[in-house]
């Protein structure tokens, strides 16, 4: 039984996906497993995946239509075997070659109550040469989850046990990950913080397109009210009307367009750039 194992959605994802295998590839620790669930990928994704088998210590790849990145994360869940979890992007990436190995020395003895294990991130905007720290944190967990998730998703390890009687949310297409922490992380004695930067994420995913602002605010929200309840205050409204404004501009100008005109005012309001270097849409 592995330590770890690392669950990959994938979908059309061959030009992404070699950095995150390299990274794995290059782990000192073996001690884990690479669960690739693609979504029936056009491209040359599963070929690639299967040219990075002899260099991994284990590789499970199944391909299958399905409905979303949670849908995929729940057919990936037969599959694990690995005591703790962790789910990458396609295009994520771990920090360093002694990640996993600096992770399992600290986790290999903590106490059977700690569900959840939580390590730092390194946002990236590779173009711009830009890197912003994102700090994990693991005290009021319930008063942080009525705002955020406390940990950034990418470098958060899941505990198997969780997993026996829980899956993802599919009918969520952004905050699945969130509504899942919410139900399970119930009090502050089930994480740990590790204290280092576990994965680097490349800025572009879902939650981060300007034109799914509207979705992943309103997903927030209503995932935040079933949890906390009473999460439709003024400044949840104001968030909400601020990604209906954004969505606005995203039909107005089209998606590509959206990014550079939302930065342009920000800058007016002398705010630094937000939405740009931004990725293709899908």
């Amino acid at each position: 039984m592995p330590f770890f194992s690392i669950v990959t959605a994938t979908r059309n994802a061959a030009a992404a996906l070699p950095q995150m295998l390299d990274s794995l590839a290059r782990q000192s620790c073996r001690d884990f497993e690479l669960i690739i669930q693609d979504g029936a990928s056009k491209d040359n994704t599963i070929a690639l995946a299967e040219s990075y088998r002899s260099r991994l210590p284990h590789l499970v790849l199944n391909s299958e239509p399905d409905r979303g990145i949670y849908d995929a994360w729940n057919k990936a869940l037969p599959h694990i075997n690995g005591q703790w979890v962790l789910f990458l992007g396609a295009d994520d990436q771990l920090a360093d070659a002694e990640v996993l190995n600096r992770a399992r020395s600290q986790m290999l003895f903590l106490p059977e109550r700690v569900r959840y294990v939580a390590g730092d991130m390194v946002r990236l905007w590779p173009d711009a040469g830009i890197r912003q720290q994102v700090e994990a944190e693991v005290d009021q967990v319930r008063k942080r989850l009525r705002r955020e998730t406390p940990s950034p998703q990418s470098s958060l390890f899941y505990c198997q046990r969780l997993f026996i009687n829980n899956n993802f949310d599919d009918g969520l297409s952004i905050v699945g990950d969130y509504d899942f922490v919410c139900r399970t992380w119930l009090d502050d004695s089930q994480g740990y913080k590790l204290g280092f930067t576990v994965t680097g994420m490349t800025w572009g995913g879902i939650s981060s397109a300007p034109h799914k602002a509207l979705r992943a605010r309103w997903e927030f929200m209503k995932v935040a009210n079933r949890y906390f309840g009473g999460i439709w205050t003024g400044e949840r409204c104001r968030e909400l009307s601020k990604g209906i404004c954004l969505w606005f501009i995203c039909l107005l100008f089209g998606p590509n367009k959206a990014p550079a005109i939302l930065d342009k005012i920000r800058a007016w309001r002398g705010l630094p750039p937000h939405w740009t270097p931004s990725p293709p849409c899908e």
